[in-house]
């Protein structure tokens, strides 16, 4: 029985070596004739993964997220740390490793059918056989985005100086008041603000406030020193608007869906007023002793609670030794931002403000600095990227606006350097990362 079974045994190991043997002596494997990469990636950039996609069918690697602008110094020396390849992949005709540096330089802000050569060759490529060319792309920012960015635009309005100027926005269109009887047009979608056209004023008396022209549901609005109000359709022609015996004393912002102006009462009180289509006023609180009166710069937000938000600067009756923001969410109540630590913005003739980029600013004087805030409670001095052009410092006779493109215009009328006073120019700037909406 014994034997029997050890007999059966041997007859198994005996087919199941000769099994072995026929496929051993017939093996043949196969490799694959695929050369494509699958993955692609790099190592961090400033601590930062970026992605890369792969076009299969242009053969092209880029990636969406652009690199930051100083990352030419790293992509001379740096690690492909992603490459999943059926086959192997060459750079330069050297084999690419995950731990040997290359210089991928010449990859940057490549199109089309240029950039980085890569060869790709399947597993089983023989000596002579065509790799699978891919380009690598390497998007990087050509400017930084937090830069503001300013041009002299060399375009004077007029051949002498200008001692008053106020631009206002209507449209496209950039109106310049130089005087009761003239007008410099230009035009925010002139790149290079060079049609400026000189136009005369009718229907406006001598003793307009050229500070007060405001622009309120498209249509523009002043004051005058005898407390009239006035307003024009297309900047040009003028008449006077019934103000239901309120004497203006001058306008001072827009907010919502309202207009805000400071006239005084049949009382002689100074209040704030507001109204939705510049004929029936409603009345607010008086006027504090401190609020601006000239000069004034007002600029919107919406808080994070979805409410509008109005910041004012101007010139105060008296100087002090900081520019004082008001506020307001309604126009009828205000409120001072005054700071009584040693954040606050220092004391400048002519202060503008805006709000820009998701901070508040404040420059004028003799431009030397811009401060910023994030709530316009505590400011600095910007140190960097944000700044103002050292080209333009000087005590200036200005006016600013921003257009409907986050561009800032600042038309000056004249400049006084070192006891000199020279024809102003227009200079235009823009933060280089916000979007054109």
């Amino acid at each position: 029985m014994r034997l029997k079974f050890l007999s059966v045994i041997i007859g198994f190991l005996s087919v199941s070596i000769g099994i072995s043997s026929c496929l051993g002596s017939g093996e043949n494997n196969e490799y694959s004739t695929d050369a494509s990469i699958r993955a692609f990636g790099l190592d961090t950039i400033y601590g930062k993964h970026y992605k890369f996609t792969i076009d299969q069918l242009r053969s092209v690697i880029f990636n969406v997220d652009s690199l930051p602008q100083g990352a030419d110094t790293i992509l001379d020396r740096i690690l492909i740390d992603t490459l999943t390849v059926t086959g192997w992949a060459t750079l330069r005709d050297t084999a690419i490793t995950s731990t040997d540096s290359v210089d991928l330089r010449g990859a940057i802000n490549k199109s089309g059918s240029d950039g980085l050569e890569l060869k790709v060759y399947s597993a089983n490529s023989a000596g002579n056989a065509q790799p699978r060319l891919y380009k690598l792309q390497i998007r990087k920012r050509m400017q930084d985005p937090d830069s503001l960015v300013w041009r002299n635009l060399e375009t004077p309005l007029s051949t002498s100086p200008v001692s008053q100027l106020k631009a206002v926005l209507l449209g496209e269109r950039l109106m310049v008041y130089t005087s009761n009887t003239q007008v410099y047009e230009g035009s925010t979608a002139d790149a290079l603000a060079s049609g400026w056209q000189s136009k005369t004023l009718s229907g406006l008396p001598a003793d307009i406030k050229l500070g007060t022209v405001l622009n309120f549901k498209n249509q523009l609005y002043l004051t005058t020193e005898s407390g009239k109000f006035y307003t024009s359709t297309d900047g040009l022609s003028w008449s006077t608007k019934a103000t239901e015996n309120l004497h203006m004393v001058t306008t001072v912002t827009c907010i919502a869906d309202s207009m805000v102006v400071i006239a005084q009462a049949e009382d002689g009180i100074n209040y704030f007023y507001t109204s939705t289509d510049a004929s029936a006023w409603t009345q607010g609180q008086s006027v504090p002793d401190n609020f601006p009166l000239d000069g004034l710069y007002a600029t919107q937000q919406t808080t994070t609670t979805d409410f509008k938000q109005v910041l004012v600067v101007g010139n105060p009756p008296v100087a002090g030794k900081a520019v004082v923001p008001w506020a307001t969410m309604n126009g009828i109540e205000w409120v001072d931002f005054s700071t009584p630590t040693g954040v606050y913005c220092p004391y400048m003739t002519n202060p503008a403000i805006i709000y820009y980029g998701g901070s508040h600013y404040i420059f004028g004087g003799d431009f030397s600095a811009i401060y910023n805030s994030q709530v316009g409670i505590a400011w600095q001095t910007t140190s960097r990227k944000f700044l103002l052009p050292a080209a333009m410092k000087g005590n200036h006779t200005y006016s600013m606006v921003v257009d409907a493109k986050q561009y800032i215009w600042v038309v000056i009328g004249q400049t006084d350097k070192n006891g000199t006073v020279t024809a102003g120019t227009v200079w235009r700037g823009r933060q280089n990362g916000l979007p054109f909406n």
